[in-house]
């Protein structure tokens, strides 16, 4: 469980050979690439020209699989060789494509026609409609000389108190259909009068329905010529989509390798703008994990006049390696979190494993209930094996430690009369409550001294020596706070306080004094020229203030994991409110009660106490002795595409 060892590797042949190189060694073989021009000190050497040629082409195609769904593979080396080393006939690419659109264009074209035309069949079937009934041409209405025709619908309130009204006006009202709101009517008039009853309908809301040019003759027949019509077109369509499906699945093989090509022949040009080039030869600069490397090492040895070479990272000048954390299975799910706050670099201590115990130990600490922490770990891996979340495996793991910790406090769903608790319930006592947040303030104590041996350990790693000795979290800082912390614990255990000088020297005095001179007692270690600073009483005085910060910053973090037993306490209050008013209220609605409130537990403080483990995890924890300035290994790839 670390952070991947890295190789920074040098790569050299003739420029001839450098496509076949970079298709069969380079993409897809994990391998970052650099720009050669900052790490190479070559004469004579310069970058390979931008090729942009194949973009376009690459965007058209990108389009056209929306309909093919054609998943870019990776190539073995036969296949690379037997498909992607002929050079490509862009002029025949360009071809095949464009037929292939002009197809698909076609096919929505006249597909969006037949659509229109439904639609226009459907909108005159809807005018009609009311119509059916009547046994005259509809076409023949719209040709009087001196009467004209409207149709349309009104509110049937309006209409029944106009009607009489109506029957003074020369108007001939012919009611076709009615529904619960409206009527739908025809009414005649002459021409001469018709502004006027126009405006007579208008003021009764009468709604003008325009009756389409293509009906004529009778109504019904009309609709069912129509009806007829749909369905032709929309059997057309259907046709139409068979006969399209069946030509895309005819081009498909053949899209299929172009596309592949395409995209690789592409991936090829954005790697050589990493590489430099003299006359004769070509250079590329990357970074390899070590299992990568000796792989690649081993299968160059048979390729001709291709020179591989590789440096340490610490030999590196102005470049830090990439990021591959290495974690097992039951860690993998945690490293989401580490992300969060940044990724190690190369001689940090992956945080993930301590992370992931001590996260799930306080979760479960928390929010300790055997049914509550079961349906978190259910619905978790439903999230990480469906959704492949990696929350949902953190979810998993909490709530085994959620279930855990239930059965040491004896509660299922909130309720501890079920369970004999193994070792307490926090809420029954007053002692408890004490042991409970007395427990949560030494696990506070324990994790601060872990976190300070790991920071002692991260400055071994990068060598920063003045860091490992006498900063608050590193040697001095060790001393001083595990001194104090061994003598509390003698206190709790004999009732005795040992404050004698043997004990004061190393716990309080060396400490202390290793703080205050820190800064020259670090230029002396590194055997700098100027130890102490010119402004010595400035530097005592922010010494002082250092010291004094330290002290409350060791208190506060302590203190600070005491809202660990402070939750334990809330959930158990929580839940004995809910199964309180069950009580109260009995039957179903006591049942709905308890449903309710676990639903809201599990949800809504189930989500607070992972944020407060997140709180105490980055603050607490990370603060002391993780950096997390380290970046993605990002390799040449094709299948990202």
């Amino acid at each position: 469980m670390a952070v991947e060892q890295m190789k920074h590797v040098r790569i050299m042949g003739p420029i001839s050979k450098i496509d076949e190189f970079v298709l069969k060694y380079v993409i897809n073989g994990n391998i970052q690439l650099e720009p050669a021009y900052k790490h190479l000190n070559v004469p004579g050497l310069i970058p390979f020209e931008d090729d942009n040629s194949l973009d376009n082409l690459l965007k058209r195609m990108k389009v056209l699989n929306e309909q093919f769904h054609v998943k870019i593979e990776t190539y073995d080396k036969a296949t690379i060789e037997k498909e992607l080393l002929m050079p490509l006939d862009t002029t025949a690419a360009e071809a095949f494509i464009s037929e292939i659109e002009d197809k698909i264009s076609c096919f929505r074209k006249e597909s969006e026609a037949d659509q229109a035309a439904i639609v226009e069949r459907e909108q005159i079937i809807k005018q009609i409609r009311p119509l059916v009934n009547l046994n005259v041409n509809i076409d023949e209405l719209f040709h009087f000389t001196f009467m004209k025709f409207r149709f349309g619908t009104v509110p049937r309130d309006l209409y029944n108190r106009q009607k009489k009204y109506l029957e003074e006006l020369d108007v001939v009202v012919v009611p076709v259909s009615e529904d619960d709101e409206s009527i739908w009517l025809s009414y005649f008039m002459p021409a001469s009068e018709a502004q006027v009853i126009d405006n007579v309908f208008a003021t009764m809301g009468f709604n003008r329905v325009r009756i389409s040019g293509d009906v004529k003759g009778k109504p019904k027949i009309t609709s069912e010529k129509m009806k007829a019509e749909i369905i032709r077109l929309q059997e057309k369509m259907q046709q139409d989509k068979k006969n399209m499906d069946k030509y895309l699945s005819s081009k498909r093989e053949e899209f299929s390798k172009l596309f592949h090509k395409v995209i690789y022949l592409n991936k090829l040009h954005e790697v050589k703008k990493f590489c430099s080039h003299s006359h004769e030869t070509f250079f590329l600069v990357g970074w390899m994990p070590c299992a990568d490397y000796d792989k690649l090492a081993k299968e160059i040895k048979a390729v001709d006049r291709i020179v591989l070479g590789c440096e340490d990272p610490d030999c590196v000048v102005n470049a830090a390696p990439p990021t591959i954390m290495k974690n097992n299975r039951f860690f993998k799910p945690f490293e989401s979190l580490v992300t969060m706050y940044g990724l190690p670099s190369a001689k940090e201590l992956d945080p993930t494993p301590l992370l992931c115990i001590t996260f799930v130990l306080m979760f479960g600490l928390m929010f300790g209930d055997v049914g509550q922490g079961a349906v978190i770990a259910i619905l978790g891996l439903i999230l990480y094996k469906i959704k492949k979340m990696p929350l949902g495996g953190v979810m998993v793991y909490v709530g085994i430690s959620s279930t855990v910790f239930g059965f040491v406090y004896g509660s299922v769903f909130g309720n501890e009369e079920i369970l004999p608790p193994i070792w307490m319930s926090p809420l029954h006592s007053k002692t408890n409550i004490n042991t409970i947040l007395y427990v949560s303030v030494g696990y506070g104590a324990f994790i601060i001294i872990i976190t300070m041996i790991a920071n002692m350990i991260n400055c071994i790693r990068m060598r920063k020596w003045g860091k490992l000795l006498f900063d608050k979290n590193g040697l001095a800082g060790l001393l001083f706070y595990g001194g104090l912390v061994i003598v509390v614990l003698i206190y709790i255990m004999t009732g005795r306080l040992i404050l004698s000088g043997l004990v004061l020297i190393p716990v309080v005095i060396i400490p202390t004094l290793m703080i205050l001179f820190k800064e020259p007692l670090e230029n002396l270690i590194l055997r700098k020229e100027h130890i102490m600073p010119n402004e010595k009483g400035i530097y005592f005085v922010e010494s002082g203030f250092d010291i004094f910060e330290t002290l409350l910053s060791f208190f506060s973090s302590t203190v600070s994991f005491a809202r660990v037993g402070a939750f334990a306490l809330n959930h158990a209050g929580l839940s004995l409110a809910v199964w309180t008013l069950y009580r109260m209220m009995r039957g179903i609605g006591g049942i709905l009660i308890v449903i309710i409130g676990n639903i809201i537990t599990i949800g809504l403080e189930g989500l607070i106490v992972g944020i407060q483990c997140m709180r105490l995890e980055f603050y607490e924890m990370f603060g002391r002795y993780y950096i997390g300035e380290g970046y993605e290994f990002k390799p040449v790839r094709v299948t990202d595409e």
